[in-house]
């Protein structure tokens, strides 16, 4: 009966095995990194632009005002920014003398979406007023401002405030809100900051 001796792997070759799979993480990590902050830019676009549809046909269906407001404890509207990262409130109430853009208010007005914050993610509005679908879908002017313009950028990880970043790996988005209630998505310039032009 003959015995079989099992040959392992050298120091060298693992040492090798070692280099190669080190090489491979370092390619695919950052591009893996880059994939993941594209989705959940998309996805919180994607977020946006479902909460606008949604208001604009509430609107148009109940024959009211449709608000949406920035919002940091899902109660109350606050102004005193143009961030929509913090939170936003959706929120209808009937045609009055009071008339449209009105703060929420739980006594007088129809909670319809509370939106969390979003900290890995920079929304950046053309102001921090309140936005408005009037009667029949259309947006109503708030002051001189009559469309409204969202910024979005991923965050670099560990910061959860400010602008983020728009490069090649992650690129930021641009959705506005015509006039007539258009919609309208697009991905920012290589060279564009993420905030609003309007």
């Amino acid at each position: 009966m003959t015995i079989r001796s099992s040959r392992g792997f050298s120091i060298l070759e693992l040492m090798a095995t070692v280099a190669v799979l080190a090489i491979l993480m370092a390619i695919a990590v950052p591009a893996f990194r880059g994939t993941m902050r594209r989705a959940h830019v998309s996805n919180i676009v994607n977020t946006m632009i479902g909460d606008l549809q949604f208001a604009r046909s509430e609107a148009a269906t109940r024959h009211q005002f449709v608000s949406i407001c920035r919002s940091s404890d899902g109660s109350t509207c606050a102004d005193d920014d143009s961030n929509y990262d913090v939170g936003y409130l959706t929120y209808a109430y009937d045609a009055s003398s009071a008339g449209p853009n009105q703060a929420y208010d739980a006594t007088k007005h129809s909670l319809l979406r509370t939106t969390p914050i979003t900290p890995d993610v920079s929304i950046q509005a053309t102001d921090g007023n309140v936005f408005t679908f009037g009667q029949t879908g259309l947006p109503v002017a708030n002051g001189t401002r009559t469309a409204i313009e969202f910024v979005f950028c991923a965050r670099q990880a560990g910061k959860t405030s400010g602008a983020g970043e728009n490069n090649n790996e992650s690129p930021g988005s641009r959705v506005t809100v015509g006039v007539s209630g258009s919609l309208i998505n697009t991905k920012l310039a290589s060279a564009a900051n993420c905030l609003p032009t309007e």
